[in-house]
Formats: C-alpha cells, structure tokens, sequence
C-alpha cells in the first residue's frame, strides 16, 4: 500500500498531472477568450519551477547527475532548455520521447480545455 502511494505522489506523477491540469484549465480560459487571473498565473508559475525543480533533483539523484551549477537560477531564466538537456544528456534517444510527452501533455490538455469552453458557450 505504501509503495502504491509513494508512486502516486512521485515527483513524475504530479508533474503531469499539474501540466495537464494548469494547461486545461489555460484551455478554458482561451476557449472563453478571457485571461487567467494573475495571482492564478503567479501561482502556476511558481508551483510549475517548483515541481520541475523537486523531479530534476529527484530524478538526477537516482540516476547520479550532477548539476554543476545553480540549478534554480537555472529554472529561473530557461527551464525547458534545461529540462531538455537532462533528458537528453541521461536517457539519449529515449529522451526524446518524454520531451514529446511534455509536450503533448500541454498541447492536448490546453485543446482539451478550448474545446470544452467552446462546447459550453455554443450550448
């Protein structure tokens, strides 16, 4: 049971499930036509370095990668740049595909959100 749990809050999980969940509910802002609030936007933004940063840290300490260098600051001035290079520079090919995944999670929960407000309005 504790294994179950621990898998569910892994660092991995809860970023997908947080992109997915800020980028739907983008989704419905734009398929409204509004825009977000900015303590919304802060708020994600700020969760969103927090939690790459913690899977980063957690992710390169199983695999035994050293960052040289500040990774907040890092973070700060070019997160996906430096969320590609880790994977590319630990898995090699395969690191592209969680690239790829990355980055469906946002494309295809932010449609997914402009299209249920789209639905809701013409309803």
């Amino acid at each position: 049971m504790t294994r179950v749990i621990s898998r569910i809050l892994s660092p991995t999980v809860l970023l997908y499930s947080f992109l997915v969940i800020t980028q739907f509910a983008y989704g419905l802002y734009r398929g409204r036509q509004l825009e977000a609030p900015a303590l919304y936007t802060l708020l994600d933004w700020v969760a969103q370095l927090w939690i790459i940063g913690w899977w980063l840290r957690t992710d390169s300490r199983k695999r035994g990668f050293v960052w040289v260098h500040d990774l907040g600051l890092f973070l700060y001035v070019a997160w996906p740049l430096v969320v590609a290079y880790y994977l590319l520079k630990t898995r090699g090919a395969k690191g592209l595909l969680v690239i790829l995944a990355l980055i469906g999670a946002y494309v295809v929960a932010t449609i997914a959100g402009m299209i249920l407000a789209m639905m809701v309005v013409v309803n």
